[in-house]
């Protein structure tokens, strides 16, 4: 929650648990945005809702990065990082370019790579993403 320049209350957060490509949010979501915002300021419980909106975040099925090769020649990954990736550009295009100029793998990105889906082997961090998935 955050108030704007011009008075406002901007309350949001978390991802709708379903494959949406729309700017609604379902009322699932913004019952549970309210029922949070509510537990921590009572007060507004008797504020109107002026507007709504929602975004289309690319996230991946462990909430985690994909980083690394592509089974494509020279196509190098870096996405699906939803909602947190803007934080995580200056280390993610470091690690990244370090991978493409030494033509191997840092070990800071292993656990990232796509295949990880083949292998069933997901990233179990999905507490530490920035936004309550």
């Amino acid at each position: 929650m955050s108030q704007s320049a011009r008075g406002e209350l901007v309350i949001g957060g978390g991802s709708d648990p379903y494959e949406l490509y729309n700017t609604r949010s379902t009322l699932e979501i913004k019952e549970s945005l309210a029922a949070s915002a509510l537990e921590m300021f009572p007060f507004i419980g008797e504020l109107k809702v002026l507007r709504q909106w929602a975004g289309i975040t690319d996230m991946t099925p462990d909430y985690s990065p994909i980083m690394g090769r592509s089974p494509l020649s020279n196509y190098w990954l870096d996405a699906g990082w939803g909602t947190w990736g803007f934080k995580a550009t200056p280390a993610s295009g470091f690690f990244l370019a370090k991978a493409i100029s030494d033509n191997r793998i840092p070990e800071e990105i292993q656990p990232f790579q796509l295949d990880r889906f083949d292998r069933f082997h997901l990233v179990n961090e999905m507490g530490a993403t920035a936004a309550s998935h």
